[in-house]
Order: C-alpha cells, then sequence, then structure tokens
C-alpha cells in the first residue's frame, strides 16, 4: 500500500469519538417479542422500527411491539430484509420461498416479483443465493450468492467473484478467498469491498474492477466481526467489545468510533442497525430477543460507590471543565480528579470570595481556604451563624446567616450582614427576620431580594426598609436566579417556580407530571432554553414561552423531560445548596444529583420530537381495521377506538397530542394519554372531523392531521325519506283541507260575513266600553279621595276665617295692632284655601288634557331645557347652578304635559329649598324604561317626610293624604306618576340635599 494512504487511513482510524456512556433496554417474549431470534433490523421510510423473527414480523414505534404471524403462508418464519427503503419497496423472505412486502406500514403477502428482487437466481445451471447482510444464510454449507446492483450482478462462489454487467459488457473474473463461515465481503452503496485475509488490506471493487485497496486493521483483526446490511447502508465493526461505523467518504474508507460496551457478551448477535436520528444501537440476538442501547450526552461523574458516597449539593467551577465540591474533591465530565481534603465540612455551602478563595462551612464557622497556598490551609472568618448565602459586589460583602431562636431549638431566624469592604472584619449593617433565610440575589442598585422559608423579602440599601412580596401562599425559596434579559426567577420547595415582575410574584405552568413543583435552579444556555433540576428528571423549556404565559395564560408552555434514560443514573437532583447548578467555561453544564454529578453541553444535547402522527387504524367492536382518510363505521357500535401511530423513541413524555371532535356538543382539545388512542362514544350519525396536533419542535411548532368518521343513518333518518314523509303529510292535509273547504264554503258565506261583522263591532264596544270603565273607575276614586281631602282641609280655615270675621262683626272697635293681626290671619287662611283652588285646576287641566292628548316621540332633553330656562332666572337670584345632563339622544313616547308637570313641581321644590348650590338633572337608558334623577344641595327633606310620601306612593288608593301638613306638590306629583305607570325614589344626599330618582315606563300608548 502506498505510503501516504497508509498515514491517511491511520489518522482516520484514530478519530475516533470520545468515549460516551449509555443506557440499555431488552425486550424479549416476555415483554412485547413473539420470540426471542431477532434476525433482521431496518428502518422505512415512515419512521417504523421493523424486526424479522422465527414467529412472524414485528412494527416498533418505540412504546409497542405490533406482531404480524397469521399470514397464509406453510411457515411463519422470515429471515432478511432487502429491496428499497426510499421507494418503500421492502420485502422479507420466509422459509419456504414465502414473500412478505413491506409498503406503507404495514406487511403483505405478494405472489408475484419483478425482475432482480428474487431470492435465487440461477446461473449456469447453479443456484445462487441472494446476499445482503452477514447473517442471512448459514454458509457453512457452501452456498453460493449473488448480489445485485444498479449496473450489474455479482455472483460469488467459494473461490471467485463473477461480475456481470446488464446489458452487453463483458463478465469480470476475480478471485476471492475461500469461504469459511460467513463471507468476508460487504458492499458501501455501488461499490464492493472484499477483505483479503492473506495481505491483510480490504480490496474495493466498481463495476467487477478492482479500483482501490486500503490498509485497515480493525477489519482485517480477527478478532472483529463485521455486521453489514445493504438496504440500511450501514456497516459496523465489533472489535473487543466497541463498535465501530465504517464508511466511504472523500474515496477514502473511513472508521469511526460508535461505542464502547461494558460487560457485552456478543455471543449470538445476528444484526444490527444505528439509527442516527436518535443516536440508538439496536442490537438482535438468535436467542436473546433485541437489546437497545441510547447514547447519551450526559455524562454522570463520580467515585466508586462502594467505597465513596457519590451524593452532592453545592459545587463551582474550579476549572474550565471541572468543579470543586465543599470537601474539596475535583471531578470533570471523566470522573473523579483529585481532591483538597477540606475538613469538618458540610456540603450545603462553598463559595469563592473576591480573591478566587474557596469558603466552606460547618455549623460553627466559616473556613476560607487559601488561593495562594493552592487550597492546602485556611483562616477561620466568622461564627456569628450559619451562613447560607454570599455575595460580593466591588464595595463590600453580603451574607445570609441563620441561627437558632432562643425559645426554639428546631426553628431558626436569619440575618442579612453587610461588611464594610471586601472582608468579613467589620460590619456596616445587619438586617433581622424571624424566619430562616435561604438565598441571596440582587434585584438592582439599591434593592437587594432575600428568600426564607416562609417568603420573600426586598430590603433596600438606602431606607434600610424590609417590605414582604407575598402570593397568598407561604412559599419556602428554594433559589433565585436572574436571566441573561435581567428577569429574576424564582424557585420554591414543592410550589413550583415563579417569576417576578414588578414586586409580585407570577406563578409559571407546570408539567403534566407535576415535577417542577421541586424545581432547585435554573440554568439559560446560549440559546435562551432553561435547564430545570428537580426531584424527578431535567426539564428545558425556552425562556419566551414563559414569558409569553405571564402576559397571557392561555398561551401553552411545552417542557422537555430528560431521564435516566438520557444517560443520567438518577432522576433525583440536589437543590438545597447555595450553588445547585453550574455553567463552565467550557460550555459544560454540571447539576449535582443523588447519584453523581451530571456533565452535560447543552449546545449538544438534543431534543427528540416525534416527526409524523398516522391516523390508520381503529377498532370497532373488537374487531381491528385500517382505513386512509376516511373511517366507515354503523350507529351500532356503541364505541370507535382510534389508534394514532407516531414512530417516536425518545421519552414518551415528552409527546405532547391532542384531538378533537368537531361536530359534537362541547368540543374542546383533550390530550392523549400513552395508550395513544381516542375513544368515541356514539357520535351518531353523521359526517364528524377528528383533529389530532401533536408537537413537533422545541419552539411551540405543531402539524395536524385529520380524518373523517362516517357513520350512515338509517333509511329513516335520510333526507329524501323525511322529505318525502313530510311532502306526503302536506299533499294529505291540503286534499281533506281542500274538500272540507268545498263542504262548508257554501254554507257559511253568508253566515261569516254577518259573524265577522257583528263580532268586530261588538269587539270593538266592549273594548271601549272596558277602558272607559277602568278610567271612569279611578277617576272617580281619585276625586272622590280628592273632595273628600280638600273638604276636610279647607274646613278649618274656612271656620277660622268665619270666627274672625265674627269678632269683628261684634266688636266693631279694634286697635291698629289688633287689627293688623286680624286682617293678617285672614290672609294668611284665604292665601292657604288660593293654593288649594290654584292646585285642584292645575290637576284638573293637566288630566283632561291627558285625555284628550295623543301620544308623540319627543326629546327628553329639550323638556328639561325648557323646564331649567323657566326657573334660571329664580335659581340665579338664589345663587344656585341648574345642570342638565340628560342624553340628547333618549326619545321617549310618555305624555308630555304630565311628565312636564312632575319636572315642574320637582324643580320648582328644589330651586325653593336650595341657596348657592347646584341642582343637577342626569338620566339613563335600559331597555323599556328611563331613569331620571334630580338632585339638589338644598336644605333637603326630612326623614319623616321621604317616610310618608314613600308608604304613600305604594299604597296611594288607601293612605290618607295630608295635604294641609305637606302641601300638594308632591301628591300631585305621585298621582300623576301613577297615571303614566312609574315611580319615584327619594333619597337623601350623603352631604346634603335630596334626591329625586323617576323610573319612567317608556312606551307608546295604543
Amino acid at each position: 500500500m502506498h505510503p501516504k494512504i497508509f498515514t491517511v487511513f491511520l489518522l482516520l482510524f484514530f478519530s475516533f469519538f470520545q468515549g460516551q456512556t449509555y443506557s440499555t433496554e431488552f425486550y424479549n417474549t416476555d415483554n412485547g417479542l413473539p420470540q426471542n431470534s431477532v434476525k433482521d433490523i431496518i428502518k422505512d421510510r415512515y419512521g417504523f422500527i421493523w424486526l424479522t423473527t422465527e414467529n412472524g414480523i414485528v412494527r416498533y414505534d418505540g412504546t409497542n411491539f405490533s406482531v404480524y404471524k397469521n399470514f397464509p403462508l406453510n411457515s411463519q418464519r422470515f429471515t432478511y430484509f432487502y429491496g428499497s427503503i426510499e421507494k418503500d419497496s421492502i420485502f422479507s423472505a420466509g422459509g419456504y420461498g414465502d414473500k412478505i412486502l413491506l409498503h406503507g406500514k404495514y406487511p403483505r403477502v405478494i405472489k408475484s416479483f419483478k425482475k432482480n428482487q428474487d431470492i435465487i437466481a440461477v446461473q449456469n445451471h447453479k443456484d445462487y443465493f441472494l446476499y445482503c447482510s452477514n447473517y442471512n444464510y448459514d454458509v457453512s454449507r457452501n452456498l453460493n450468492l449473488y448480489m445485485t446492483f444498479q449496473k450489474g450482478r455479482y455472483f460469488i462462489t467459494k473461490n471467485e467473484i463473477l461480475y456481470q454487467p446488464y446489458g452487453n459488457g463483458p463478465d469480470q473474473h476475480l478471485k476471492n478467498n475461500p469461504i469459511r463461515n460467513i463471507p468476508r465481503i460487504f458492499a458501501i452503496g455501488e461499490r464492493l469491498f472484499r477483505i483479503d485475509d492473506p495481505t491483510k488490506k480490504v480490496i474495493q471493487i466498481e463495476e467487477g474492477k478492482i479500483t482501490e485497496a486500503f490498509t485497515a486493521p480493525l477489519l482485517t483483526d480477527t478478532e472483529s466481526k463485521i455486521f453489514w446490511s445493504k438496504i440500511n447502508g450501514q456497516v459496523f465493526i465489533l472489535n473487543r467489545n466497541c463498535f465501530y461505523t465504517c464508511f466511504y467518504e472523500g474515496r477514502q474508507l473511513k472508521v469511526k468510533k460508535l461505542i464502547q460496551l461494558k460487560h457485552f457478551k456478543e455471543d449470538n448477535l445476528v444484526s444490527v442497525y444505528f439509527d442516527p436520528s436518535y443516536k440508538k444501537l439496536y442490537l438482535g440476538s438468535s436467542t436473546k430477543g433485541l437489546q437497545i442501547i441510547s447514547i447519551s450526552d450526559f455524562i454522570s461523574s463520580k467515585r466508586d460507590p462502594l467505597k465513596f458516597s457519590n451524593v452532592f449539593y453545592s459545587t463551582i467551577p474550579y476549572s474550565d471543565s471541572s468543579v470543586i465540591t465543599p470537601s474539596g474533591e475535583i471531578y470533570d465530565r471523566n470522573g473523579y480528579m483529585d481532591s483538597k481534603h477540606f475538613r469538618n465540612h458540610t456540603q450545603f455551602f462553598v463559595d469563592y470570595d473576591h480573591q478566587r478563595n474557596i469558603m466552606v462551612r460547618n455549623e460553627k464557622e466559616l473556613k476560607i481556604y487559601q488561593k495562594k497556598n493552592v487550597y492546602t490551609s485556611f483562616v477561620p472568618a466568622f461564627t456569628e451563624g450559619i451562613i447560607k448565602d454570599f455575595m460580593y459586589d466591588s464595595q463590600r460583602y453580603y451574607a445570609l446567616t441563620a441561627e437558632v431562636k432562643k425559645s426554639s431549638r428546631t426553628e431558626f431566624s436569619g440575618r442579612l450582614i453587610i461588611f464594610k469592604g471586601l472582608s468579613f472584619r467589620e460590619v456596616e449593617k445587619k438586617f433581622f427576620f424571624d424566619r430562616e433565610v435561604t438565598k441571596l440575589i440582587r434585584k438592582d442598585h439599591d434593592h437587594l431580594l432575600v428568600g426564607s422559608i416562609k417568603g420573600l423579602y426586598k430590603v433596600s440599601l438606602r431606607s434600610d426598609k424590609i417590605s414582604k412580596i407575598t402570593t397568598g401562599d407561604h412559599l419556602s425559596i428554594r433559589n433565585m436566579v436572574k436571566s441573561k434579559d435581567g428577569h429574576i426567577w424564582i424557585t420554591t420547595l414543592g410550589k413550583g417556580f415563579y417569576l417576578l415582575k414588578n414586586d409580585s410574584l407570577i406563578k409559571m405552568p407546570l408539567d403534566s407530571n407535576q415535577n417542577l413543583l421541586s424545581a432547585h435552579t435554573l440554568l439559560e444556555d446560549g440559546k435562551g432554553f432553561f435547564w430545570i433540576p428537580t426531584n424527578n428528571g431535567l426539564y428545558k423549556v425556552h425562556e419566551n414561552q414563559l414569558l409569553k404565559y405571564s402576559k397571557d395564560r392561555k398561551h401553552p408552555v411545552d417542557y422537555y423531560r430528560f431521564s435516566k434514560e438520557s444517560g443520567f443514573d438518577t432522576n433525583e437532583f440536589n437543590g438545597g445548596g447555595n450553588i445547585s447548578g453550574n455553567q463552565l467555561k467550557s460550555g459544560e453544564f454540571v447539576l449535582p444529583s443523588l447519584d453523581g454529578l451530571v456533565f452535560f453541553d447543552p449546545m449538544k444535547v438534543r431534543a427528540y420530537y416525534p416527526g409524523n402522527i398516522y391516523l390508520e387504524r381503529a377498532e370497532i367492536d373488537d374487531r381491528e381495521l385500517r382505513f386512509k382518510d376516511h373511517l366507515y363505521a354503523t350507529q351500532e357500535s356503541a364505541q370507535i377506538e382510534i389508534f394514532i401511530d407516531v414512530p417516536y423513541y425518545g421519552n414518551t413524555d415528552n409527546i405532547v397530542m391532542s384531538a378533537k371532535m368537531d361536530g359534537t356538543p362541547n368540543s374542546r382539545w383533550e390530550p392523549i394519554g400513552k395508550n395513544r388512542k381516542f375513544s368515541v362514544f356514539n357520535p351518531g350519525y353523521g359526517k364528524h372531523v377528528l383533529m389530532v396536533k401533536m408537537l413537533v419542535s422545541d419552539r411551540g411548532q405543531y402539524i395536524y392531521k385529520k380524518i373523517n368518521i362516517i357513520i350512515p343513518p338509517y333509511f329513516y333518518q335520510t333526507f329524501w325519506f323525511k322529505t318525502l314523509i313530510f311532502l306526503g303529510i302536506l299533499l294529505l292535509v291540503y286534499l281533506l283541507v281542500k274538500w272540507r273547504i268545498r263542504f262548508l264554503t257554501r254554507k257559511n258565506q253568508e253566515l261569516e260575513k254577518i259573524i265577522s261583522l257583528r263580532t268586530k263591532s261588538l269587539s270593538d264596544m266592549v273594548e271601549n266600553l272596558e277602558t272607559t270603565k277602568t278610567q271612569l273607575r279611578k277617576e272617580i276614586e281619585l276625586q272622590k279621595k280628592l273632595i273628600g281631602t280638600i273638604t276636610h282641609d279647607i274646613t278649618t280655615p274656612i271656620k277660622f276665617i268665619t270666627l274672625i270675621t265674627g269678632e269683628v262683626i261684634e266688636k266693631k272697635e279694634f286697635d291698629t295692632q289688633r287689627t293688623e293681626k286680624i286682617f293678617n290671619s285672614i290672609y294668611k287662611s284665604s292665601h292657604q284655601l288660593y293654593n288649594f283652588t290654584m292646585t285642584l285646576k292645575e290637576y284638573a287641566d293637566i288630566y283632561y288634557q291627558h285625555r284628550s292628548d295623543e301620544s308623540k316621540l319627543y326629546s327628553l332633553y329639550k323638556l328639561v331645557e325648557e323646564k331649567k330656562v323657566l326657573f334660571h332666572a329664580i335659581a340665579e337670584n338664589n345663587g344656585t347652578t341648574i345642570i342638565n345632563h340628560v342624553s340628547p339622544e333618549i326619545q321617549t313616547w310618555i305624555s308630555k304635559n304630565i311628565l312636564a308637570a312632575i319636572i315642574h313641581n320637582l324643580l320648582d321644590n328644589s330651586v325653593k329649598f336650595t341657596k348657592n348650590g347646584s341642582i343637577t338633572i342626569n338620566s339613563s337608558l335600559e331597555k323599556d324604561f328611563i331613569t331620571l334623577t334630580l338632585k339638589d344641595t338644598g336644605i333637603g327633606m326630612d326623614d319623616q317626610k321621604i317616610e310618608y310620601y314613600t308608604q304613600l306612593q305604594n299604597n296611594i288608593e288607601h293612605e290618607k293624604l295630608l295635604l294641609q301638613k305637606y302641601g300638594m306638590g308632591l301628591h300631585l306629583v305621585l298621582q300623576l306618576l301613577q297615571m303614566i305607570e312609574s315611580k319615584i325614589i327619594f333619597e337623601k344626599n350623603p352631604l346634603q340635599g335630596t334626591s329625586f330618582t323617576l323610573i319612567l315606563k317608556n312606551k307608546k300608548d295604543d
């Protein structure tokens, strides 16, 4: 081999992947497989994994195994796959020449093959069996094999390789190594490679000609096993429990390390497939079923668990790629490195001071290990309480401490201590808290945030005041983190995590399993994603989704969960320390857990989302069927279960699917459970649309699929049947009516005319009489009551005038003072009689005008404005302002004369009793009622008057009228309101004056 080629190969050979961790799953007849022999493994174009076994063909979607073994064949034993994945044309051969075609996600038996798809080819009267993977035949029987390519075929015998091109080209003969157990031949694309054992080289053959020879130690090593599959286009090398991939690129044969396995038993391994999209290695055994190895991006760094504890809490970065614990142990992604042997410490606190000295503590004191001594010696700091958290800026130190309360041995109080300068020597300020403090962070230049086991506090550095930020819950603060854009995020113990915005806490939504109740901290990567460790898994979410949720609670937030299957050894991460996660300069994150320190690069860890949904299967009455876009069922089917097939090989917690059925009452999106079924109960006949949506990216993108569920009606439920029945009934009714009309028409024509005329006349007369009767009754009753009241009230002034005049007649002589007194009494009594008479006349005028008045539409605003102008001069003379706030848009049918009299009386009273004040008139309209409010600032009505008029209004027909005591004005108003079916409400204003609220029935009189 040419020296340059050999050098290039060595460089390629040693360019392996860095060692990776992995997790393993095993499947056999106990958990899904129909048989423990997995002969071949492929992945179709739709994303499903297919296995051949000796008891059927198996489809695997990442969660469930679907077994197909009831084919109408002589045997259900299948060996290898061949054909084309891209063309959705995958074949498998059975034990007796039976043939299966995988197409459209389902297998079926076929009877004929196209050219170049036979499993046996005949050449020179010899049978050659199709060769497309290592272990598809037991070649110890010296079988002759053939391989197909785009331009020709290779026929392989014990000592020779014959290339036969399609067309008229000459055959090419090549020597071959004697076949032992497995042919030392494999293909990559259109190139054939033969391992030449004598020369320890790999020969490249193209179209029957040798074009290159490579020195490939791994391929020629007798300890290596080669696994290849032509349909998958993959070649693997297994050497000393290490898997390598072999591929052709840039005219070079390249080898890369895939994964190093521990305690791996390679016996009976017959099939290998690697899924690069999910980084999973599938290994099929002839006796032990299927093994799935998931290559992880996470590494758990720890020491020997039999000798050391691997429970970690607080850590800080030590170098660009390592961290140090409070005990002084240093770890990187490859495990334990060294120890500084810090003694007598607690695992919950470690930090740097401004000189990069390392601070650790115990229950009594703070120790500072000196950087200048390579952290081999320490100096004690202060012993004032147990330090819980620490921070510093360019001017001073800040420390949170806790100490046991004197009144209790189990409860703690807290302090925030601010030191002068960058040392612990002199205290500048102290702030005291009744509860144990947990976390400290700077909010802005003038404020600090202090978390405690009972809530969150804001400390002002200027005013030295402490204010509590509450949400109604007693929050135990676990951590506080400020993101790159300045937002402050709060994690709690058992209450989820929050966004601090405008000094209030906004609770973020939880994941479906509510594991985020125990969120420990948040680490932000370079793409704006938060990584949140919890007591049950690691979660990833983009900050923008959380910020959108804080503005709109309906905005969805999608969390991605990493669990043990992702590569770490426990789902329980640890919080409680002052630092619950680190970001190293190398870009890696480090999280403490109950079983090691978890190292990972967030920019390289991939979140796996499903790519497609398939709605093709359903179960109706315990019978499974397949469909495309339309699912047909009958009304006898009480329940329809629709299977939602999703090829997905990650954590099923990250499948976010929901579905809804259109056309049903209260249709809404319902989450799909892990069984991936949607059940429909008695949907009724007609066309129903089932919509399914699924999250496919960490940016909140969804894909949608829909199917039509068609349930035909019974014949009597069809439109045409109902139409015919309706038309038949109409026809029958028409004929009956027509016959009856003809029979009665002649007989009833004259009688109908006479009855019609008389009925109309009598109806009109009765209606008029009833109306008149009602009006007269009310008028008579009202007049009786008014006359009786006026007669009673007028007796006193008349009697008084009679007595005075009699006295004058008898005595005849009076002095001037006595005369003036008598005439003044006569004047007052006469004036009272005059007012009674005028009020009575005004009432009569309004009443009879109303009876003859026609109802017309007019503006309420203009009517009030007219009355305002009328009383303007009087009000102005009293120093009073009349304000008209009635809406100009209100139009009314209420009798204008009556309403004008009512407003006049009310406005007259308000002007009369209001000095140096204001009278405001407002209005509102609600349905058929107008509310008119007159509010003054005068002397106001007393409670006795308000009670009297309120009782009088509620029982005006039976209450006694006190006209002499209270005058006729408001009595008249009440009588007029009764005439227009309206009400008045009297109320004393809170400060001064009275409010009169009219509730007017706004309707047109017929």
